[in-house]
């Protein structure tokens, strides 16, 4: 994969993820997750494609339906196996006066 090839996927996991984000909602720090889940799916499916020689849709040196596919797949993980934004706050007990 080219210089370019690279930055144009980053950009179109970029998108993905932000877009997954926009639909599901969250925190930042969920956003983060789904950008870092999105670009690494993105090039394991790029990767994927190019091992078993996928004839679909390229765009330049992208394999662009199985990276799309899998960048979706690990946006729907991380999502999934995420922690919520629901936090368990701990309850502190009363301290008991001692005589």
């Amino acid at each position: 994969m080219t210089g370019p090839g690279i930055l144009l996927s980053i950009f179109i996991a970029s998108i993905l993820a932000l877009v997954f984000h926009l639909f599901r909602g969250g925190d930042v720090r969920r956003l983060g997750f789904y950008l870092v889940a999105a670009n690494i799916s993105f090039f394991i499916g790029h990767f994927i494609g190019s091992v078993l020689s996928f004839p679909g849709l390229r765009l330049g040196s992208i394999n662009l339906i199985p990276a799309v596919l899998a960048a979706i797949l690990g946006l729907t993980l991380t999502s999934v196996l995420a922690p919520s934004k629901k936090r368990t706050t701990r309850v502190r007990g009363k301290r008991r006066k001692r005589n």
